[in-house]
């Protein structure tokens, strides 16, 4: 990389970075000790339908979306890896992806993406097939609608990342062996940290 490039680079990250020290809420700063354990789980049925949970390196899907929240009485409670679902982060949930792990989600309509952090099972639904928090749905534009066309990939680089971060191993049933590193910057502030690597965004 030559020296204008790392510059660029620098003043970009630099440029991001007050925006999100800005916008840490509570939830970012004490999050500091992951509760999910690693998940993938057997095959499991739904409404007459199979779920094949596995570990995989590739995933990309075009289908619709919906969200949770409070008022669908999710707020708070633990999720399918034993994380405590809160409506104001980066999180979704699916059927069968590893969970925690990273997908991006773009809205097709008007072209908004964000990185979330997978923590639960579900929609259980033939029309969809991702649930996002209701943060998540209000950032990409459909919370009004209540659903939305989009387009879901899994990112294996930056999932390994977040197992690093939260000092989970790849391994069923695995939980964190201690708290993040840096108490001010948790889990869903990491989450944000790798949504300005790929793009700045206004939280």
């Amino acid at each position: 990389m030559n020296h204008v490039a790392i510059i660029a680079l620098l003043f970009f990250l630099t440029s991001c970075t007050p925006t999100l020290n800005s916008r840490l809420s509570k939830d970012d700063r004490h999050n500091t000790h992951y509760q999910g354990s690693y998940k993938i789980g057997d095959a499991y049925q739904k409404k007459g339908i199979e779920y094949i949970p596995n570990k995989t390196l590739k995933y990309y899907q075009v289908g619709f979306a919906s969200w949770y929240g409070k008022k669908h009485g999710f707020h708070g409670n633990k999720t399918a890896n034993g994380d405590k679902y809160n409506k104001s982060l980066l999180t979704a949930a699916h059927p069968t992806l590893p969970m925690p792990s990273l997908v991006k989600v773009t809205n097709i309509k008007n072209h908004k993406s964000l990185i979330v952090m997978v923590n639960d099972r579900g929609p259980f639904s033939k029309k969809r097939i991702i649930d996002v928090s209701e943060r998540t749905a209000d950032i990409l534009g459909f919370k009004q609608q209540g659903v939305a066309k989009v387009r879901v990939e899994y990112l294996h680089n930056e999932t390994q990342g977040l197992l690093s971060k939260l000092s989970l191993t790849p391994k069923e049933g695995s939980r964190a062996k201690q708290k993040v590193k840096d108490p001010t910057c948790s889990v869903n502030c990491y989450i944000k940290l790798v949504n300005i690597e790929q793009k700045c965004h206004d939280f």
